[in-house]
Order: C-alpha cells, then sequence, then structure tokens
C-alpha cells in the first residue's frame, strides 16, 4: 500500500516537473501581448502588469484543466479582459462614490452658510424691532412671530383692522431703513 501511495506522490511530481516548462512557454507566449492587450482596457500599464500576472496565477493553479493551448490561450484572454472590466467598473464606482461625497459635503457647507446668514439677518432684524415704538413693535411681533393676521391683531389689541395695517406698514418702513447689510454676509460665487 504504502508503495502505491510513493508511485503516485512520484509521478504527481514528476508530472508538475513536466508541467514547469510548458507554463513558462505558455507565459513567454503570452504575456507581452496579455500585457499590452491589458493596457488598452485600463489604460494604466502597472495595474495592467498586476492583472495579468494574477491571471497567470490563476493559470497555473488550474492548469490541469486546460488540455490544450488553444484553452489555456481563450482562458488568459477571457480573464484579462474580465479582470480589467471589473477593475474599471471598481474604479468607476469609487469616483461616483468620491464625487457624491464631495457634492454633499458642499451641500452641507452651503446649507450651513445660508443657516448663518438667515440667523444674523434675523437677528439684526429683532434688534430693530426692540427699538420701534411699543404699539409697532407689539404689531410686528404678533403679525411675524404669532403668524397672526391684521383682524386677529387688531382684536386682540383692541385696534382697528386700519390702525394694525398702518403700524405694520410703518414697522417695516422703518425695518427697512434701518437694516444693516454688511459686506462680510454677502456670499462670493
Amino acid at each position: 500500500m504504502r508503495n502505491l501511495e510513493n508511485l503516485v506522490t512520484e509521478k504527481s511530481k514528476r508530472l508538475k516537473q513536466q508541467r514547469i516548462p510548458e507554463f513558462e512557454k505558455v507565459f513567454q507566449l503570452f504575456h507581452p501581448a496579455l500585457c499590452f492587450f491589458a493596457r488598452r482596457l485600463v489604460n494604466d500599464p502597472a495595474i495592467a502588469q498586476d492583472i495579468v500576472t494574477d491571471v497567470f496565477v490563476k493559470l497555473w493553479q488550474k492548469q490541469d484543466d486546460f488540455k490544450t493551448m488553444y484553452s489555456a490561450k481563450a482562458f488568459l484572454y477571457i480573464s484579462t479582459r474580465n479582470a480589467c472590466l471589473n477593475h474599471n467598473h471598481k474604479v468607476h464606482y469609487q469616483s461616483r462614490i468620491r464625487e457624491n461625497i464631495r457634492q454633499q459635503s458642499t451641500e452641507v457647507e452651503l446649507h450651513e452658510m445660508n443657516e448663518a446668514i438667515h440667523t444674523e439677518v434675523v437677528n439684526q432684524v429683532y434688534n430693530i424691532v426692540k427699538d420701534l415704538p411699543e404699539k409697532c413693535k407689539e404689531v410686528m411681533l404678533l403679525s411675524y412671530n404669532k403668524g397672526l393676521d391684521c383682524h386677529e391683531i387688531a382684536r386682540r389689541m383692541q385696534l382697528s383692522v386700519h390702525t394694525v395695517r398702518n403700524q405694520k406698514n410703518r414697522g417695516v418702513h422703518l425695518i427697512k431703513n434701518r437694516f444693516n447689510f454688511r459686506e462680510e454676509l454677502v456670499p462670493i460665487l
């Protein structure tokens, strides 16, 4: 029994030793052409070289599956093409992700800048409203803070609707005249 195992082991070693020169011939025959082929698909010589090397490793691992030079050649070209296409797909996917991240961060920055500008404008308006005459200030706060219309404000303050409208117009006019535009708040695009 032991002799049979030794014979099988020796036979497989001899077959592997015989395959090494055959593999070297295949490598020398197809390697330059496959590198050229891969370089045309991925546009990067170093990546093309790595892809072809990986394909030859797969050929070495599966060499028992190939009975003819033609089947080995077909495997090499198809595997190289597929590996190049997979590489290109991966690169394209990663670049799309980077672009989405960049775009989202830009949108967040713009949103934050708009929020800061809005906050500053609202603060300036409230500072101006604080200095308005008492009735005018009360009308403005009820209108813009509480969202009440002229009729509701008139009922609440026991004024005529016409007076409320006048006070509101007066408040808007005073705010416009006193509003201070600062240049640092205006974004330059």
